[in-house]
């Protein structure tokens, strides 16, 4: 995977229960915690191609894809610095884009009857500004990532970024 939950413990995209996944010995471990991690993780995965599609256009993508899998099924691959390079520069932008999806579905939950607003002892807020600023945050990362990729710098020819990622958004989504 290009990250993982340490994205989320802290700072800006602090998601509450989100955890490193270690139990500090002698503590048990906390159902909320894992189901959290849980959730971030199915985020994770089911956006990590979309975006690397338009974070690099298609071809490279899949190479990058291939060479996550193939570097966490065994930690003693040899590494293509190349493509490492790359991936570090997108790790921060990535966290932010899932941080936006969360927000995006963290209102409400999806039933057999339809979708229910979640209840809770917080009070809840609109989560549009925190996306807003999520978004836009990943745009600037991502302009960086663009300029970087044309420059002598990168090593891997041929990086493609899709507009959308370039774009910057506001809270009345104009």
């Amino acid at each position: 995977m290009l990250i993982d939950c340490s994205y989320f413990i802290d700072g800006p995209r602090h998601i509450q229960n989100a955890t490193l996944g270690k139990i500090p010995p002698g503590k048990m471990p906390n159902a909320n915690s894992e189901e959290v991690n849980a959730a971030i993780m199915a985020y994770v995965r089911m956006f990590q191609r979309p975006f690397l599609k338009e974070a690099l256009g298609a071809p490279i993508a899949s190479a990058v894809i291939s060479y996550l899998k193939l570097i966490e099924q065994d930690e003693d691959e040899e590494r293509d610095v190349a493509l490492d390079m790359v991936i570090e520069q997108l790790r921060e932008p990535f966290a932010n884009y899932v941080f936006y999806k969360i927000l995006r579905d963290s209102n409400s939950q999806a039933t057999m009857t339809g979708l229910v607003r979640l209840k809770c002892a917080n009070d809840y807020v609109a989560p549009i500004r925190r996306q807003v600023s999520a978004w836009n945050d990943m745009v600037e990362m991502m302009a960086d990532f663009a300029e970087w990729a044309r420059t002598s710098d990168c090593h891997v020819p041929g990086i493609t970024t899709d507009s959308n990622l370039l774009t910057k958004i506001n809270s009345l989504n104009l």
